[in-house]
């Protein structure tokens, strides 16, 4: 009798475990450095923007667990013989984060606010690059937003005319850019709309439920998503620590599960094991001058100190990480070449300019400084973090060494650095200021349109019109060949003009607990979270 009582109560204790383990929250905790400048997918322009909206949207595309492009809103697509009109069927019965329909007429307005000069969106370069009238739309005004060809047929298909043929256009559906979002939110709280989870709605495998400014976000999964059923979190909380030694502490004690700043103690500390990740990101590390202030308004000032710089010795002896590669142009690596697709353009191309320092003195010799006599203060700024302040003080003090210059390094408060028109890069309170930057797309284009001045409110202010000819032409149906050399010409500019420092190449490294299964990046390096699972 006892030992039937025995077995009975084992079993029921045993039920009661796997109930409570079956029950247990599925939790993801991740870390990015800071809080997204805009989660708006309209307004966005920055990767820790889309690094949270790539979970709680979804445009007609996205990536799956391999890499590969795969559809997500759409269900399929066609397009017309001369490459330039792309028609797509979306699925029945799409809804957004609210439970009401998500149309086609939702991408027909989305991709219109985008384009819409009065809406200024800093991320409409990657639409009118592509899509006919788009620049002539946001850029020129000589189009009307209402007459652009993006038309939403039916509540299932969208059609979308290009300027010219681009093979990497579907890639671009699957950007922030390209996610949609819902009108009636929009029209009714303004730019508003996504500052708080009350009138946060999405589309995509979670969404927002809390928002602690500087602190956190908690997203939970959408349960009107598509694909709901196959995602497997519950809850992902990104929580925003800009110290890659508190990162560290904090995955050591298993209070993150994931952290993206890696320094290099955590990558000594962990390399050889299966926590630390590491993929090709299409990005680089870059510092801006600003093209607008004397002596920097003089391109062989801006090339001198361009050459007058061991990258070599910023990526091993400085930030101590050699996952990342030292970059001699404006194309970072990961992007195939044109001509070859086995090659990756960086390689095909080669390097457009290397480190010279006797260069870098006759130049600035010849701009009136000779051994950097009479040259007028200047500083680096840049976001607080340790990395960076090591870099920026190790720039300097190559400058100092090489070109006689002193160059002050100053850090400015995020929020202050990146705050819209009044923020130290938008209002030009600079004469270098860091940044880096993530393509859209796996296309050299993506990296030459980010830094033409169209509308004339780019960083660097600087005014190009022969460079501007040249990303023209960029959006015409030229290929093989012809292009190559256009993007080839386009390099050979940049290095005579400098208005930025390439540095170095990302990677998109990770610290990942031994508890979280399926956890990959995409080419930009954003997390994706809908094909991860816990194992405890």
């Amino acid at each position: 009798m006892m030992k039937k009582w025995l077995t009975l109560a084992l079993t029921a204790i045993l039920l009661v475990s796997v109930s409570a383990f079956a029950m247990a929250e599925a939790k993801i905790t991740f870390q990015m450095d800071q809080e997204p400048q805009s989660m708006d997918p309209t307004l966005n322009d920055y990767s820790t923007g889309s690094y949270a909206l790539q979970s709680l949207f979804r445009g007609l595309y996205k990536y799956a667990e391999d890499g590969s492009l795969v559809p997500a809103m759409a269900e399929s697509y066609s397009v017309s013989e001369d490459g330039c009109t792309y028609t797509f069927k979306l699925r029945e019965g799409l809804k957004w984060s609210d439970g009401t329909p998500l149309t086609a007429h939702d991408f027909e307005y989305s991709w219109k606010r985008v384009l819409d000069p009065e809406v200024a969106s800093d991320t409409a370069y990657t639409l009118y690059g592509v899509i006919k009238n788009g620049y002539e739309c946001f850029v020129d005004q000589t189009v009307a937003v209402e007459d652009l060809p993006i038309r939403a047929l039916d509540d299932t298909t969208l059609e979308v005319e290009l300027a010219a043929p681009a093979s990497y256009f579907l890639t671009l559906t699957a950007s922030t850019a390209f996610m949609p979002v819902q009108q009636a939110t929009v029209e009714e709280n303004g730019n508003d709309w996504s500052a708080s989870p009350e009138t946060y709605v999405c589309n995509g495998p979670f969404m927002i439920t809390e928002m602690k400014k500087d602190e956190s976000y908690t997203l939970v999964k959408n349960p009107y998503y598509y694909n709901a059923d196959e995602v497997k979190i519950d809850t992902v909380q990104y929580v925003f620590i800009n110290a890659a030694e508190t990162a560290k502490m904090a995955f050591d004690n298993g209070e993150i599960d994931i952290v993206t700043l890696v320094n290099a103690d955590a990558m000594n500390a962990y390399q050889g094991t299966d926590n630390l990740v590491a993929s090709d990101r299409i990005g680089y590390r870059y510092f801006e001058f600003n093209c607008e202030k004397e002596p920097f308004n003089d391109a062989r000032v801006r090339r001198a100190l361009t050459l007058a710089l061991n990258r070599e010795i910023l990526i091993n002896a400085i930030i101590e990480d050699p996952t990342r590669r030292p970059l001699y142009g404006w194309v970072p690596y990961g992007i195939k070449d044109l001509l070859d697709p086995e090659l990756d353009w960086r390689d095909a191309v080669g390097d457009v300019f290397t480190e010279d320092i006797e260069e870098a003195k006759a130049l600035l010799a010849e701009a009136g400084y000779p051994n950097g006599e009479g040259f007028p203060a200047f500083s680096i700024k840049y976001v607080p973090d340790t990395e960076l302040q090591k870099l920026c003080e190790a720039m300097a003090q190559m400058w100092k060494q090489y070109l006689g210059i002193d160059c002050a390094v100053t850090a400015v408060e995020s929020g202050v650095y990146w705050a819209d028109d009044t923020g130290t890069r938008d209002s030009g309170d600079f004469e270098i200021a860091y940044m880096g930057y993530t393509l859209d797309y796996a296309e050299p284009s993506a990296a030459f349109f980010v830094l033409e001045n169209a509308e004339g409110n780019a960083k660097t202010r600087w005014d190009c019109p022969e460079y501007l000819e040249m990303t023209a032409q960029m959006r015409t149906g030229i290929s093989g060949l012809e292009r190559e050399t256009l993007y080839k010409h386009a390099e050979a500019l940049l290095a005579q003009e400098c208005p930025v420092i390439p540095i170095f190449n990302y990677v998109a490294t990770a610290l990942v607990s031994d508890r979280v299964e399926g956890f990959t990046r995409n080419s930009n390096g954003h997390p994706n979270f809908e094909y991860c699972s816990i194992v405890e």
